[in-house]
């Protein structure tokens, strides 16, 4: 009688061959007839492209091969430089680069890739899987408008093709407002500019109470707490934002706000600051920038908003609240040590003296000259990593250390102005993270920057009295509207009953 059951002897299903099990015979023998009909297949199509290429090359108007257009060279005409990365990397080690995401355009696509770690500008662009020719031509549009050098593995690279695969636009994307292009034009060429953001600037006008610092405060008001170091930097001649804050402490000032599409991007001027302080009283500062000379300035608009690179903070007198030096040469985050001639060393485990006051910042960020002078030193000096020193007046000597670069063009004998960049924070040397080690020499022998640095600063050409005192009540009429909502402090927990022999205890 007929069984639907399936007879012992039938094998059972086998794994797939990609998991490393071995074929059966059968299957073997099934896999070489495959290979035999695909290589006949690859040879002939590989003849009939061999013969399709002879007879065009016989007339003349043929493409050039796979070798040509890789390694295509621009016309000397255009004034292009092969670059020293110009070559194409070995076969054997060429990775193509993977797309971060492809976007479906009305008349094309859009292909985004991270420039990665590529040797350089063109090998990247190949490595996206741009041709030789293409690749070249937009070396070619893009030279003088973007430094090939700057190129970092983040950045992106964004090919906008047609709906044929032709290349209409490259975009390289350093920052979201450092964007560079290359445009194919009606000439068929394209052509190479860096890309204007258009960025919204918007004034805000915000007020609060410190109850437990003021990084906390500036948050619950929707600021960042980057504007402490504002706010340290503009009072640090009047107040010690360390140790002299209180709870109950307010404060008003106004931003300017820039953000692009509507996204927050970073913080502008600070026009104005107002801080009521219970050890100090109230403390003001404006900011204030000269009217520039149309002549010399490019024609700049009466009324147009200054750069948030010019001017400085003025108290309502018009004196500059910084004086003859800045006693703290950056915008840092605390201090991470203070000057120590005892200090245990973090890193030798000894007691070495602390020369100098360190400033915690994240890399990058700028370090200015707390005074005019004259650089004395800009390189490497062992522990101290990248050095800058400068003289000044009066037999001072101030030191910058630890730097991950310096100013473009700093140089020994070269001149500096208070607030001039002349490097930027950063944790070579002997480091334990990124910092600013700033010291200060007096007839050779190194004092406290905290203590040493004070004066009063200079005051407004006499010139510009009126423009800044109409500035000043335009201001001041600002912050008196700001209004300053009530924070209750934290509740107290109830203390609870002393037993009879806490007398005799000592808390420390």
């Amino acid at each position: 009688m007929a069984t639907d059951e399936t007879p012992p002897s039938v094998p059972t299903l086998r794994p797939l061959p990609s998991l490393g099990v071995p074929l059966l015979r059968e299957e073997i023998e099934r896999a070489r007839r495959r290979r035999v009909v695909i290589g006949g297949l690859v040879i002939g199509g590989l003849a009939v492209i061999g013969v399709t290429v002879a007879l065009a090359t016989m007339v003349g108007g043929g493409p050039a091969d796979d070798d040509d257009v890789e390694h295509a060279t621009v016309p000397t005409h255009v004034g292009y430089t092969p670059p020293a990365d110009a070559a194409v990397p070995p076969p054997d080690t060429f990775v193509p680069s993977v797309p971060v995401a492809t976007e479906e355009l009305p008349v094309g696509t859009r292909t985004v890739h991270h420039f990665g770690q590529s040797a350089g500008f063109r090998p990247a662009l190949i490595s996206a899987g741009l041709a030789g020719a293409d690749a070249d031509a937009i070396i070619t549009a893009l030279t003088g408008v973007m430094d090939f050098r700057r190129c970092r593995p983040d950045h992106e690279l964004v090919f906008e093709r047609d709906a044929v695969g032709v290349l209409q636009r490259f975009e390289y994307r350093a920052t979201i407002t450092q964007i560079y292009e290359a445009r194919r034009g009606p000439d068929g060429a394209l052509h190479g500019a860096q890309v204007e953001v258009p960025i919204e600037r918007i004034d805000l006008a915000r007020g609060g109470t410190v109850v437990t610092s003021l990084g906390d405060a500036l948050e619950q008001i929707g600021l960042g707490r980057t504007l402490v170091g504002t706010f340290v930097e503009v009072f640090e001649g009047r107040m010690n934002f360390n140790t002299e804050t209180r709870a109950g402490d307010s404060f008003r000032l106004i931003v300017v706000e820039e953000r692009i599409d509507g996204a927050f991007l970073r913080y502008g001027t600070v026009q104005a600051l107002e801080y009521h302080s219970a050890r100090r009283g109230v403390l003001q500062a404006f900011h204030f920038a000269p009217p520039q000379d149309p002549r010399t300035s490019g024609g700049v608009r009466e009324g147009a908003r200054p750069s948030p690179d010019e001017g400085d903070f003025y108290d309502e007198t018009g004196r500059a609240v910084h004086g003859g030096w800045l006693r703290t040469p950056l915008r840092y985050d605390h201090i991470s040590s203070p000057f120590d001639p005892r200090r245990m060393h973090p890193v030798l485990h000894r007691v070495m003296p602390h020369n100098g006051i360190d400033y915690s910042a994240a890399t990058g960020t700028p370090v200015w000259a707390a005074a005019d002078g004259t650089v004395t030193w800009a390189g490497d000096r062992g522990p101290n990593g990248n050095l800058v020193s400068l003289s000044h007046e009066g037999g001072y000597e101030s030191h910058y250390a630890h730097l991950s670069r310096f100013a473009a063009g700093l140089a020994r004998g070269q001149h500096v102005e208070q607030r001039q960049v002349i490097g930027y924070v950063g944790t070579t040397g002997r480091s334990t993270g990124p910092h600013l080690h700033f010291g200060l020499e007096r007839h050779g022998r190194f004092v406290d920057p905290a203590r040493e640095l004070n004066g009063p600063g200079r005051m407004l050409p006499a010139s510009l009295t009126g423009r800044f005192r109409q500035e000043i009540a335009r201001l001041r009429g600002l912050l008196q509207d700001i209004e300053i909502a009530p924070v209750a402090a934290p509740a107290t927990p109830p203390a609870e009953a002393e037993p009879a022999t806490s007398h005799d205890d000592v808390m420390d």
